[in-house]
Order: structure tokens, then sequence, then C-alpha cells
């Protein structure tokens, strides 16, 4: 009772913290791993495209990306696998199979799995897309039977596919060229996790990003955090991963 009391306690201030990020503009320095001096115990290991690696401008990677907050804010040993322009359709090591392959995770407690949105802007086809992401959890869970799997659905973006790549629009609501809009693909990413019995964040009823934020929370104007996102981001991960034990 006493460690459920706790982890109540920190998912409470993480969503305090979140709000206040996200009304007030400014930049919390203390987080709640500041207070703590015990070594972290746990190893949490996330794959994902270029948010999850924490692109900015010019190339560059934010030393704080969000996995990075979620390591500060849980005091937990962190494995940064994002790669710019990961999917979870294709076969680079970038992308979630290979990826996974790539990558021996034994000794890692829980696996965050965070793609989607460029197989949208690549205009994969979405059975091939759900059958990938099938594949990877079916192959993390048969090589790491004790490993928890938590799914990150992608966040709103402000880019679109058609007529022609990198045109502004909102995902959500504009088919690609395969048919499908970016809220229809989390539609299908959400099945597949259900299916395999994957706890899922879900962005769409209360999305970091939105419309009415973009230009404050990303640096491009569509879809990549800047400092101030990424650090929100990974406050609201943190706080996922807690309530659904993965820390």
């Amino acid at each position: 009772m006493k460690m459920l009391r706790h982890r109540n306690v920190v998912i409470s201030f993480l969503a305090v913290l979140v709000i206040l990020l996200s009304s007030t503009g400014c930049t919390q320095k203390r987080t709640t791993s500041d207070s703590t001096t015990t070594s972290p115990e746990e190893t949490l290991a996330f794959f994902g495209d270029s948010i999850t690696a924490g692109l900015l401008p010019g190339g560059q990677h934010a030393q704080k990306s969000y996995p990075w907050w979620v390591g500060k804010s849980l005091n937990v040993r962190i494995k940064n696998y994002g790669r710019d322009g990961g999917k979870n359709t294709g076969d680079s090591d970038r992308d979630l199979l290979s990826a996974l392959k790539t990558h021996n995770l034994k000794g890692v407690h829980t696996v965050v799995l965070a793609y989607g949105i460029n197989d949208y802007s690549d205009n994969a086809e979405l059975n091939t897309v759900t059958a990938k992401l099938l594949a990877a959890i079916q192959y993390i869970q048969r090589t790491y039977p004790k490993v928890k799997i938590l799914g990150v659905l992608p966040q709103n973006a402000f880019i679109v596919p058609v007529p022609a790549a990198n045109t502004a629009g909102d995902a959500m609501q504009t088919k690609n060229k395969a048919n499908y809009t970016e809220s229809e693909l989390c539609d299908n990413l959400a099945a597949v996790y259900k299916k395999s019995n994957v706890p899922t964040l879900d962005w769409r009823p209360d999305s970091v990003i939105n419309a009415n934020n973009v230009d404050q929370l990303t640096w491009d104007g569509v879809l990549h955090p800047n400092k101030k996102g990424y650090h929100i981001i990974g406050l609201r991960v943190a706080a996922f991963i807690l309530q659904n034990g993965g820390a």
C-alpha cells in the first residue's frame, strides 16, 4: 500500500507539472528525481523515429529528448534507440523490427514503441504497417518474454504528403496517397496494441501539440518538438509509464 501511495503521488506531481509547463511557458529546472539519491534500478528502452531521437534544427539532436526526461523524472536508466525516419515498415536498421533485432534487450525492464508518422508520410500500405507492428511485438514477446511492452501513438502532425510531400495540413484529418488519415492510422495501431495486450498512450483526447500551440512547442511549426515540447512530452510519457507498471 505504501508503494501504491508513492506511485500515485508521483503520477499526480507529473500531471500538475505538465499543466504548469503547458500553461505558463516557463522551464522547470526541478523534477521528481532531483531529490532522489538512490541509483536507478530499472532500464527502459525506447524505439521510435526522429521525435524519440530528439531531432532539432540542422540535424542536431537534443541531449534532453523526451526519453531523457522520462529517465530524469522516474529515476530510471534509459536506452534511446530512436532514429530519424524510423517506421513500422521498412527493413533498414532505423525501422522497428530491424532495430529490435540489432539491439540486445537483456536486462531491459520495459520497451516503449513509438512509430507511425513516417509510415503515414511515406504512404505505406496500412495493412503492411499493422502487420509489421504485430510482428515486432510478437518478436519481443517471444525473445524477451519478461520485458514489458508499452505503445505510444504518433501525435498530431501539421504536415501531409498530398498533393505533394511536406504540404501544410492537418494529418489527423487528411488522407494520404494510401487512403488513410493519421487518425485512422492511430486507430489501427491501437487495435494491434490492444490485441497484443500492450498498454497504449493515445494523444488524441489531449494532445501535447495541437493547432493552438504548434508554433510554440515545435521548432519547425509542423511536427518536431522544441526543447520545451520534449520536456512536456517526457513528463506525460513518464506518467503513462508509471500508471502502467513500466517503472
